[in-house]
């Protein structure tokens, strides 16, 4: 949405004042700037009114020329922006309960023994599983490996290593 602005350095409607709703740190917000409809150029841009207003004043009142748009759209914007890629980072945050399990554990499956990395692909392990009644406390947790994890299914720990289950023979 703009409107017209009147009277001073604006002139006879030449330049309007537009709003735009937009969002800034995570709240709704309004963005107001002054353009020439005309020719779509933007002379100014604050989150306020007045500011809005005001820059855009003196950007005019500093130039004399007729043709102001092409001089003040270089000042707001550069033509030419930089082809930069952001830098983005993959990896989840491992979570505390995941990081002293981890460490209980001391980096190896509780079953086969195998090596484990924390930002690894690993199971939580309920050694008593919750469809036994297992709770979720720190005691019944272990990190396990995932064909072990899968391989014990809902039976308990005790169940699953008196079958034979678990050794590093089992993954090789």
């Amino acid at each position: 949405m703009h409107r017209p602005i009147f009277g001073g350095i604006f002139g006879a409607g030449r330049y309007a004042l537009a709003s735009t709703p937009c969002i800034v740190r995570g709240l709704h917000a309004v963005r107001y700037f002054v353009i020439e409809p005309a020719t779509g150029a933007v002379f100014s841009l604050a989150d306020d009114k007045t500011e809005a207003l005001d820059a855009a004043r003196a950007m005019l009142a500093a130039n004399d020329s007729s043709d102001t748009s092409a001089a003040h759209q270089a000042e707001l914007w550069p033509t030419e922006h930089p082809r930069v890629r952001p830098v983005v980072d993959r990896r989840r945050p491992i979570s505390k309960r995941r990081r002293d399990i981890f460490a209980k554990s001391r980096g190896c499956c509780h079953y086969c023994g195998g090596a484990l990395t924390l930002d690894g692909i690993w199971h939580v392990e309920h050694m008593l599983p919750r469809a036994l009644g297992g709770a979720d406390e720190a005691s019944n947790l272990v990190a396990a490996c995932a064909p072990c994890n899968l391989g014990k299914g809902d039976r308990t720990a005790l169940e699953y290593v008196t079958a034979g289950h678990g050794t590093r023979r089992r993954h090789e």
